[in-house]
């Protein structure tokens, strides 16, 4: 964050003309990056990667979804400056053709509690505080082989509230929108798991033996692919509380970091969506030996409880998965008009 002097200064009648007295305010730069990744998104189904809410301070306070725990006062300008999203061609509703972003000529952001800052010919734009474009100009189909790209706001305005601060901006209300005023594509991010079981190793090579994930939703290919990473929530495998490995792999599937899509299928060839990833079993490769070794808890959960693929289809788990791969995150700069005591605190 950049602090800057408020040109706000008094003269000093009773000593030299070049003497001037110290600011009573200064502008403070904060520089806000969000992620839809990081929305409630085990609870909420309200939101999404195309609208969700962000709240703005909160130190303190027990919630870990989608929160900047620097508290907002004062602010005199709200303005967005990056937006970072998937470019993967996406399905047309249910058939098989596929379109990318270069479809659209830009994309809007808008924050419903602030009101837009731009005027267009319709009230998608005039709703809107950034009109986003590829920052390398026009996107073409070139660009579809990037995983992620970047939009800037090519208005590089700001809404500005300079004669009427706002006195506490507790959050921001995201909304993107294609030119027509709809989000640019739909996507299901969030699936809901009915089972984890395993695929057994072929021959005993533990290096072709990987967890089976089996959601209840189906899911469009196109939107859950090879190399994605996926986070889980709230799982909780079916034996949980008969065996003491089960909290082990409980926390092995709710880590922080996730883990990657190394494959994906369908449970059922004649359907047109598919519902199964593959990833990652806990086993690791050893670097002294060349092979694949053995997580002992593994082993022995394997041996007392976990199915393997034949049965995911009638055995039950519970939690979700959020695919990060397929997030959006943005970079908002809001400046704030501070008192003069609190820029020399900052100094301390």
């Amino acid at each position: 964050m950049a602090n800057r002097l408020y040109n706000n200064f008094e003269y000093d009648t009773d000593a030299s003309e070049n003497s001037i007295r110290e600011p009573q305010y200064y502008i403070k730069d904060h520089i806000i990056v969000v992620s839809s990744a990081d929305r409630d998104w085990i609870n909420r189904t309200d939101e999404n990667v195309w609208n969700f809410n962000v709240r703005l301070g909160g130190k303190g306070v027990n919630n870990q979804y989608s929160m900047v725990q620097n508290d907002m006062h004062n602010v005199i300008s709200v303005g967005i400056d990056k937006l970072i999203m998937t470019n993967r061609a996406l399905n047309i509703t249910y058939s098989n053709t596929v379109a990318d972003m270069s479809t659209y000529p830009y994309l809007l952001v808008g924050v419903e509690n602030i009101a837009g800052n731009l005027n267009g010919t319709n009230k998608t734009i005039d709703n809107a505080i950034g009109i986003m474009t590829h920052n390398n100009g026009i996107l073409t189909k070139s660009d579809s082989e990037c995983n992620f790209i970047e939009f800037g706001n090519t208005s590089a305005l700001a809404k500005e509230f300079y004669n009427q601060p706002i006195a506490k901006l507790s959050g921001l209300n995201i909304t993107i929108n294609n030119p027509l005023g709809s989000v640019p594509s739909p996507i299901d991010d969030v699936l809901n798991i009915k089972s984890i079981t395993y695929l057994p190793a072929v021959a005993s090579n533990l290096a072709t033996e990987y967890l089976v994930v089996q959601s209840v939703d189906y899911f469009h290919p196109e939107q859950y692919k090879v190399g994605d990473i996926i986070k889980f929530g709230d799982y909780v495998y079916r034996d949980t509380g008969v065996y003491a490995e089960c909290s082990d792999f409980n926390t092995f599937i709710n880590r922080d970091n996730g883990h990657r899509v190394i494959a994906v299928s369908t449970s059922d060839s004649t359907k047109t969506l598919w519902n199964r990833l593959y990833i990652p079993t806990p086993n690791s490769a050893s670097v002294s030996t060349g092979n694949v070794s053995a997580e002992t808890w593994f082993d022995d959960l394997k041996t007392k409880s976990m199915d393997d693929i034949t049965t995911a289809s009638s055995v039950t788990d519970s939690g979700k998965l959020l695919n990060y791969s397929m997030q959006t995150h943005m970079v908002y700069k809001v400046r704030s008009k501070q008192k003069m005591e609190s820029f020399l605190e900052d100094l301390v």
